[in-house]
């Protein structure tokens, strides 16, 4: 027999022994004589080929299972994970009054939310012993979450839950707290779950390399001594000062991904010392005054306009960044966008990358800039274009942007489906400097919106250097969300075929001609 057939039927073998394995594991009269005979890594493989949901279902049924304490390397508790729970008469409810309804929803809740901690306590008190108050345990994880609406007075169980999770060596825990049932904001902090940082710092969260709390209180106790490997550390709805958030970053050394999101009770970001290894900074919906940190390796950074402020500046390795405007479906901004960009020129000048969601009126405003984006080389521009003026004041504000850009060298510019078309005109150039870097541009969502056609030819006139002009009439972006569009990332559209030749047409009238051929392309 040669060595490949040899292997061919060494591999056979093991994978009928394996079937022959799960086929006497599914016998319910052979379970419990078999179940022990297998080792715990191979019944550990058996487990993370399941979801969490059919282990808990396997554990109701088999006590074997549980005497043996084998778990699923990922706990992930959610409030599907034990199955959709119903409370209730439909028909009952509609009849009830306001209030009836508001005390109903209320135990209702209070009902799920004991119903969903006994639940994760069966799943979890079998792994975990208690000799004396401390929970110990051989279990080792590789995830543990749980993303629940809980609040303070739900600390006893939290507790335990925090406690397994470093003393099984997750490397990654979610604790997230945030509830879809009540309000937020800063009458509602002193309710929240008050996570002591102390459980993870030292020996026991040696292990976790992400960390992400949702709806949590922070303090950082005078004896924290940092979460030692922790490298990547999501704060949403978490109330902290920026006392206690600069101890915490300071203290994790390896940190290199940071996103803070909806932490109203920071109005400062400053890091007075340097985080040697931050790469990513992410901060969203913060109200902040002010960003100032120094970070050697930061190379890509996103925020909105809820900053005012940005100082950066000695981030050398800052090369990406990415703006995304809350205001971007809104006709007007007045809340901040003008501090914002006025200085960020300033604040990011090394830049090579700039990501932009913006509507026609923040065009405007941005263009107005009196400093140069000096290093920039690449410019991604998301419109949203629900409202925008009846004139071609945008595009010019588009034509002094590329004025601040004068190393620019690509140009997207993807915006949303066109709902109030202009008139089909016969567009003309507009007017504006000769741009000696462009080489290329791409366009989708191209409409007869006024102004596009005409920036268009601008572009096609001025720019000494452009190799290629794509043109798509298919607009990718999507207004419910602020993701925003990229090329390299590709999208799918639901527009009307009719739709989309019929601005085919108009960018055919408008941009085909014979001196652009080599360049243009209408997809």
């Amino acid at each position: 027999m040669s060595l490949m057939d040899k292997q061919s039927s060494q591999e056979h073998s093991i994978i009928e022994n394996k079937g022959d394995a799960f086929r006497r594991l599914a016998k319910p009269n052979l379970a419990a004589m078999q179940l022990q005979l297998l080792p715990s890594d191979i019944l550990r493989d058996v487990l993370s080929l399941l979801s969490l949901k059919e282990v808990v279902r396997m554990s109701i049924l088999s006590r074997e299972w549980r005497r043996l304490r084998i778990c699923h390397p990922d706990l992930v508790f959610t409030k599907d994970t034990f199955g959709n729970i119903t409370t209730g008469n439909t028909e009952q409810r509609e009849e009830m009054t306001c209030a009836e309804l508001m005390d109903f929803n209320a135990k209702k809740l209070e009902w799920l939310t004991r119903r969903f901690i006994k639940n994760v306590d069966n799943v979890l008190r079998p792994l975990w012993y208690t000799p004396t108050t401390t929970i110990t345990t051989t279990t080792t994880l590789d995830k543990f979450a749980v993303r629940f609406g809980l609040w303070r007075k739900h600390r006893y169980h939290i507790d335990k839950w925090v406690s397994f999770s470093t003393c099984s060596r997750a490397k990654h825990i979610v604790l997230d707290f945030t509830s879809e049932d009540v309000g937020f904001g800063s009458q509602y902090d002193k309710y929240k779950y008050a996570l002591p940082l102390s459980n993870l710092s030292g020996p026991n969260g040696s292990c976790v390399r992400s960390l992400y709390l949702g709806n949590i209180y922070l303090e950082t106790p005078p004896s924290f001594c940092g979460i030692t490997n922790l490298k990547e550390l999501t704060l949403n709805t978490v109330s902290i000062n920026g006392d206690d958030l600069e101890c915490l970053l300071l203290s994790c050394a390896l940190l290199e991904i940071l996103s803070i999101e909806w932490c109203k009770s920071l109005s400062i970001l400053r890091i007075r010392q340097e985080l040697r290894h931050l790469q990513y900074l992410r901060v969203r919906f913060c109200d902040l005054e002010l960003i100032e940190l120094h970070a050697s390796n930061l190379n890509k950074f996103e925020f909105d306009d809820s900053v005012k402020q940005i100082v950066l500046s000695e981030c050398l390795k800052l090369s990406e960044a990415t703006f995304v405007s809350n205001m971007s479906l809104l006709e007007f901004d007045e809340y901040g966008f003008d501090f914002t960009f006025a200085e960020l020129p300033t604040g990011l000048p090394h830049l090579h990358k700039l990501f932009l969601l913006l509507n026609p009126d923040q065009v405007l405003r941005f263009s107005d800039s009196q400093s140069h984006f000096i290093n920039l080389r690449h410019l991604n521009i998301n419109l949203e274009i629900f409202f925008y003026p009846p004139d071609t004041s945008w595009a010019v504000g588009l034509v002094n942007l590329l004025e601040l850009t004068p190393l620019l060298e690509e140009l997207e510019l993807h915006l949303s489906r066109d709902r109030y078309p202009s008139a089909i005109r016969t567009a003309m150039a507009m007017q504006g400097r000769v741009h000696l870097h462009l080489k290329s541009v791409y366009m989708s969502g191209f409409s007869e919106v006024l102004g596009l056609a005409e920036l268009a030819l601008y572009i096609l006139e001025n720019a000494t250097r452009l190799k290629r002009m794509v043109v798509d009439p298919v607009s990718y972006t999507d207004p419910s969300n602020d993701d925003i569009y990229s090329v390299s990332k590709g999208g799918i559209s639901e527009e009307d075929l009719d739709d989309i030749n019929w601005k085919r047409a108009f960018a055919e009238k408008n941009l085909h001609r014979e001196e652009f051929r080599h360049i243009l392309t209408i997809l």
